[in-house]
């Protein structure tokens, strides 16, 4: 867990404006109270894109929103494509070789 300070002294340039306007619109979210938050590692990397997005890149807020939304949408399917090919590797070789035999002749192999 990392606490709000030890977040801003990793990401030199970020205030606390910056973070709580993260929380408010739902791009990082803390743990603990608002006196007191923490951040999981992945809302640590997560500030690191932010901060990217915005200050270097020059996004406004709406677009860093459609960035972070669309990564976690990919995030998500890669974690569903992962549990499928998973779930096809258990099956046995008779069945691989038909979803391997159909998945050709739907991409047109």
């Amino acid at each position: 867990m990392t606490s709000l300070d030890e977040l801003l002294r990793q990401h030199g340039r970020l205030t606390t404006v910056h973070v709580e306007r993260w929380v408010a619109r739902g791009l990082l979210r803390p743990g603990g109270s608002a006196d007191v938050w923490t951040f999981e590692s992945i809302d640590v990397a997560r500030t690191q894109l932010l901060a990217e997005l915005t200050t270097d890149l020059g996004l406004d807020d709406e677009t860093v929103e459609m960035v972070i939304d669309l990564i976690d949408q990919a995030h998500t399917l890669r974690g569903q494509l992962d549990l499928i090919a998973r779930a096809i590797a258990e099956q046995p070789a008779e069945t691989r070789e038909a979803i391997a035999a159909a998945l050709a002749k739907l991409g047109g192999r």
